[in-house]
Order: C-alpha cells, then structure tokens, then sequence
C-alpha cells in the first residue's frame, strides 16, 4: 500500500466510528420536566386530573387481557364481583374499549397499583352495579372516597372456577338492567 492510500483511509476510517458526541447529566432534582404535580386540595377537576394521571400510570395496550379476568374477588368493595371468563381490552374507542377503574377507594387521586386497575367494561359496569349504593357524596380531594360500610380490598390471587363463572355469567345475563347507565363514577 501507499502513503497515499494510508493517508486516505486514516482520514476516512472516521467516517465509520460511532459519533461521540459531549452530553451533559441533568440532575432530576435540580430541574425535572414539566410541571410540579399539585397537592389535591389544590386541584380544581379532582376527577379529571386523577383519570389523566391513572391514564399515564397505567396504560392500556392492544389486545390487552381484562385485569380482573377470572378472579373471584375482583374489585374489592363490599360486594367484590367475579371478573370476567377473560374479555380482551383494546385502548381506543369501541365495543372493547378498556376501562381504567379506581376503587374500593373511588378517590380518583388514589394511583396505588392495588387501587386502579385495567378492566373491560363489563367487570366495570357489574361492579359498579353491585358497589355504588354503599357510597355517600364525594369528599374533597384530599379524603379517601370509600364505602360506608365494611369493605374487603382487591384481591388479585384467588381465582374463581369455571363453574363459578359460567353461573356469574348466566346471574348477570338475567338482570342486564343493573348494568345499564350505570354511574362509573
């Protein structure tokens, strides 16, 4: 090889290294992105601002599995529902359309994992059904909103068999107008 050739290729080599270029560490916190989230005494739209943080928290993919699908004690509550036979949930739009639930505690703020769950709409709507009678007015932001009464938390270990499903989904079949315009609040 040449001088010349040697020359090229030390010049041209370059071109194939991984670009380097400086970057800086940016401390958290010192300088977080967006806004500081506020305390909820001082939210305004308590229910829309706890849905949009429940809606970034805990995302709802396609084809995604109803959360509560098969469980015997889904909810919570003072009445836990047995969760669907495993209705698939889609995050857009449409008869599939998956729901983001808050509860026991229906305090929308309230973003624990063991207190919002991605569900289909019809565990929501039974559950709904069967809970809401055992809740008063909504508290300010800054209270749990809780049953009146005695409730159990979720319970997401203790399945149901397929004989208890198919008779919850033969009890429920018989009385749809519970679930109608029901109030997912």
């Amino acid at each position: 090889m040449s001088d010349v050739d040697d020359l090229w290729i030390d010049k041209n080599f370059s071109l194939y290294e991984p670009y380097q270029d400086d970057y800086t560490v940016i401390e958290v916190e010192k300088r977080g992105v967006g806004r500081p989230m506020s305390e909820p005494s001082e939210i305004t739209d308590i229910v829309s601002t706890g849905r949009k943080r429940a809606a970034m928290m805990y995302p709802i993919f396609k084809d995604m599995k109803c959360e509560w699908a098969g469980l015997k004690f889904a909810g919570g509550g003072v009445e836990p529902i047995i969760g669907c036979a495993g209705n698939i949930i889609q995050p857009t739009k449409g008869p599939d359309k998956g729901d983001r639930h808050h509860g026991p505690d229906k305090n929308v703020i309230n973003n624990a994992p063991t207190n919002v769950h991605r569900i289909c709409s019809t565990c929501h709507n039974r559950w709904h059904a069967a809970n809401n009678k055992y809740y008063g007015e909504r508290p300010p932001a800054d209270e749990p909103y809780v049953p009146l009464e005695e409730y159990k938390e979720h319970d997401p270990e203790t399945k149901a068999t397929e004989e208890e499903i198919e008779e919850n989904e033969k009890w429920w079949t018989t009385r749809r107008k519970l679930t109608t315009g029901v109030d997912l609040d």
